[in-house]
């Protein structure tokens, strides 16, 4: 079998079986284009060795410049067309079997607002509510406030139909990665109140769809058109820096744990799979990590003589 018609049949397979997502499968091509782009459309599946494997690794990041989190999904999604030919008993065995390559990823903190940023986001005149209510502001609107209270992926939010909505007690069936279901749930009662005018506001204008956030023409938004809202409300707001949904997603995950909330129920919330995904969140901010550690006063306390405090820097006087 050749390498294109492994990739062929791979994807297929992702399709039908694995119910992978649209906005995975276009991933999954793009990694494997690059693949078939550098053993050339005539290689056999079996082309691939442990070298040719290193050689591709080498050629991701010097050749072509990728950074090292795009090169590692490359290579994963390399290894999973192998694991699979394994299986299906085209080849013997995965060349990742005899290769063990690591791509070691820099080691960053999420990227989230400030406080000061969500008020100046929120007050942007791209999502702010004067007056009569503008249909597109109030959709730009409930997006942000949605992924800062839930925080969804901007593509669980696309995927956000009306019969997911329960408005009654604001729970939200979610859709998420691998096909696996979650529930959020609108606690803040404004973000509810919003919630319900914006579908009582889709229904006067004969919105067909059942799509939840919706366009001027009534289409159904996608997660790049939600991604180009957030932009311009954030470049209005005259926030200094490029704003993201997932950064929305990031700071709905911090505040809930500098607030004391159980890293499994935001694990829950957020739907990640493992754990250990949450707890990058458990990185807080150096602000705040300094106003916890002045507040604790634990130098004071294990310095203090006889009940007196003396400032640690500072030699008790002479009794």
């Amino acid at each position: 079998m050749t390498f294109e018609d492994a990739c062929r049949a791979f994807l297929a397979y992702c399709r039908a079986v694995k119910g992978l997502s649209d906005h995975t499968l276009r991933a999954y091509q793009q990694d494997l284009a690059e693949a078939r782009a550098f053993c050339g459309p005539d290689a056999a599946a079996a082309w691939w060795t442990r070298t040719t494997i290193r050689e591709y690794v080498a050629h991701l990041g010097s050749a072509r410049g990728l950074r090292a989190a795009t090169v590692k999904r490359r290579l994963a999604c390399l290894k999973a067309l192998f694991r699979w030919l394994e299986t299906d008993e085209v080849v013997d065995v995965s060349p990742f079997h005899r290769a063990p390559v690591t791509v070691r990823l820099p080691r960053r903190l999420p990227r989230d607002l400030s406080r000061a940023e969500v008020r100046q986001l929120l007050d942007s005149p791209r999502c702010r509510l004067l007056g009569r209510a503008d249909f597109g502001r109030m959709t730009v609107r409930l997006a942000i406030l949605l992924m800062l209270s839930t925080g969804v992926r901007v593509g669980e939010l696309a995927a956000v139909r009306l019969p997911d909505i329960r408005l009654a007690d604001g729970v939200i069936r979610i859709h998420g990665k691998g096909s696996r279901e979650r529930r959020v749930f609108v606690t803040d009662a404004g973000v509810r109140k919003l919630l319900e005018r914006y579908m009582a506001f889709r229904d006067r204008r004969g919105v067909v769809t059942d799509v939840l956030l919706v366009d001027d023409r009534g289409h159904g938004l996608s997660p790049q058109g939600i991604r180009q809202r957030l932009r311009a409300a954030a470049l209005a707001a005259g926030i200094g820096r490029r704003v993201t949904p997932h950064m929305l997603r990031h700071t709905a995950a911090t505040q809930l744990l500098e607030a004391g909330v159980d890293i499994r129920f935001v694990q829950k919330l957020l739907g990640h799979q493992s754990i250990a995904t949450t707890q990058i969140y458990t990185q807080v901010s150096d602000v705040s990590l300094q106003r916890v550690v002045a507040e604790a006063g634990h130098l004071r306390r294990l310095t203090a003589r006889g009940g007196a405090r003396t400032p640690a820097g500072e030699t008790p006087a002479a009794e």
